[in-house]
């Protein structure tokens, strides 16, 4: 079979570089393990979104997050659980996702099969073996792969090196990493939706042998202790608990971060063998499946239990985890801490002129390991991240061409897994990847040799932010033009990170833009109108003086 760019994976990235891809008239594929779509978001259950708020979030991200609201009937409908914004049941992400991608006519979706090879030429990948849903096997030949998978599994198939767990000081640079590299791997998550019943739920039974002792401080109601220092967290109380991802009709997502359901994830076996995931998933069941037993029992609320209206799994339990770090592509740009976390003198980090997404969430990890007692206990202490940018060199390998990375595994250091995983950012990269492919296969072109400036005005038209203001949406008539600007560095930079645009501009303000930049325009049109006037008004005294 002939297709122009395969996908692998149909998860949050993979899904919307299938979109993307598609609505630029590409023949485009997505294999995809499970019967739904969106991954994280839908098949893992991860159903608040983390991060990108307000106008960050833009493009097919963007457009799943107004369905979502307009479903629930309006944005304030949505803000159920105090973790997120923009709350909602999966099969309804799900809805609208499946929705979307019907409406493409130049995208295909092959549920329930997975990759077995990837076909190389030289450096380049030219294919890759499928299993089907039937268990047969069926070469695809493609002129682009996206590596969208939730594990990194094209990486190693397509001999492309990579990075696991924690890098060491030596390797990446970072002031926060350390000295040595381990396989201090992100904790995976079982998540479970749960359902608020009138009376008693249907109880949930282990092993009669589990030791609920593990969840001793969880929350405050089975605590034998308040010092946060000691237990190095907050202490919840049940009715913080309890509101932290509640979800539309008297729903919870259980992705608790203290002393819960994340499932120690330290070893390399999960990834490097695929077949013993199964048995870590099992084990990973197990653990919530306790935590939902020890919600009705020990913390005292029979009323709380398993949504069997969400997953259509014998469980009533996701299809996946949520696998929050994966292998990690060494591309031909490293993001480090650095370039997400202010620059000297600025509020933001140092500029990404070949940005192609952003994001706005904080540099979070999760590690068990956290919370082991004191002189035992991962120590990690992160810097405070800004709203940052996602360079295109980070989804293009060193060597390999015909390939592009996306959803975690682009390359970042494990620090900065920490905010470029989520499910908004990684929608965004996944639509950058989707752009980017098509754009190499009507130009006949590399990944890595695609004019940048080509890439970023399809995203542009796309209504995707590739710089973050938290206050210009891509439906303000100054967006292109504010967009544009701050690639070639004329950035507003304020610590509240608004753009501003009906503030005043002052006569020093329009010298400074002049001053700080080296692009050529005339100030004295721009003092006295507001800010986005006069963007547009540069924007379009540049775009003259080009032709």
């Amino acid at each position: 079979m002939e297709v122009d760019v395969l996908v692998i994976g149909g998860g949050a990235s993979g899904t919307a570089a299938g979109i993307q891809s598609a609505r630029m008239g590409v023949e485009t594929l997505i294999i995809e393990e499970t019967p739904w779509l969106g991954g994280m978001i839908t098949s893992a259950g991860v159903s608040a979104f983390d991060g990108n708020k307000y106008a960050v979030g833009g493009g097919i991200f963007g457009e799943l997050r107004h369905l979502l609201e307009e479903y629930y009937g309006g944005p304030e409908k949505t803000y159920t659980g105090w973790i997120s914004l923009t709350c909602f049941e999966p099969k309804i992400g799900k809805k609208f996702l499946h929705q979307l991608v019907k409406a493409e006519p130049h995208l295909s979706v092959w549920h329930e099969s997975s990759l077995l090879e990837v076909y190389k030429t030289k450096n380049k990948i030219t294919g890759a073996l499928i299993k089907l849903k039937d268990g047969s096997a069926l070469k695809i030949n493609c002129k682009v792969i996206i590596e969208a998978t939730e594990f990194g599994d094209v990486l190693p198939l397509a001999g492309i090196p990579y990075r696991l767990g924690r890098d060491a000081k030596s390797d990446t640079y970072e002031a926060d990493a350390p000295d040595n590299a381990d396989d201090e791997i992100q904790d995976m998550t079982y998540c479970a939706i749960l359902k608020k019943y009138p009376a008693n739920a249907p109880p949930v039974t282990v092993d009669e042998n589990f030791d609920f002792s593990i969840f001793k401080n969880s929350t405050s109601v089975d605590s034998d202790t308040n010092d946060e220092n000691l237990l190095n967290h907050k202490l919840h109380s049940w009715d913080s608990f309890i509101s932290y991802a509640a979800l539309p009709n008297d729903k919870y997502l259980l992705n608790w971060p203290f002393r819960s359901n994340d499932y120690p994830n330290t070893c390399r076996e999960i990834y490097e063998n695929a077949a013993t995931r199964s048995i870590h998933f099992k084990k990973a069941k197990e653990l919530v499946l306790a935590y939902v037993s020890y919600i009705q029992t020990k913390l005292g609320h029979p009323e709380w239990g398993l949504a069997t209206d969400e997953f259509p799994t014998p469980d009533f339990l996701p299809f996946i985890p949520y696998i929050r770090e994966s292998r990690r592509m060494k591309g031909e740009y490293l993001m480090v801490e650095k370039d997400v976390i202010p620059d000297a003198g600025s509020f933001r980090p140092p500029l990404m002129k070949d940005g192609i997404a952003v994001g706005d969430y904080f540099l979070d990890h999760h590690h068990s390991s956290f919370f082991k007692e004191p002189g035992k206990r991962l120590d990690e202490k992160l810097p405070a991240n800004a709203p940052f940018q996602i360079s295109y060199r980070s989804l293009i390998p060193q060597k390999v061409d015909g390939f592009i990375a996306a959803e975690k595994s682009i390359s970042v250091s494990h620090i900065v897994n920490g905010c470029s995983r989520l499910q908004p950012v990684v929608m965004l990269i996944g639509q950058a990847a989707g752009a980017a492919a098509a754009l190499s296969v009507k130009n006949n072109v590399e990944p890595r040799n695609l004019n940048i400036d080509e890439l970023q005005n399809e995203l542009l038209i796309a209504g995707c932010q590739l710089y973050p203001y938290k206050d210009i949406y891509n439906t303000h008539p100054a967006f292109e033009a504010i967009q544009c600007l701050a690639l070639k560095g004329l950035i507003i930079d304020e610590s509240d990170f608004e753009f501003k645009p009906d503030s005043i501009v002052t006569s020093e303000e329009a010298i400074a833009w002049r001053n700080n930049i080296q692009l050529k325009f005339d100030t004295r049109k721009l003092i006295g109108q507001k800010r986005a006037d006069a963007f547009l008004e540069i924007y379009s005294q540049i775009k003259q003086s080009k032709i």
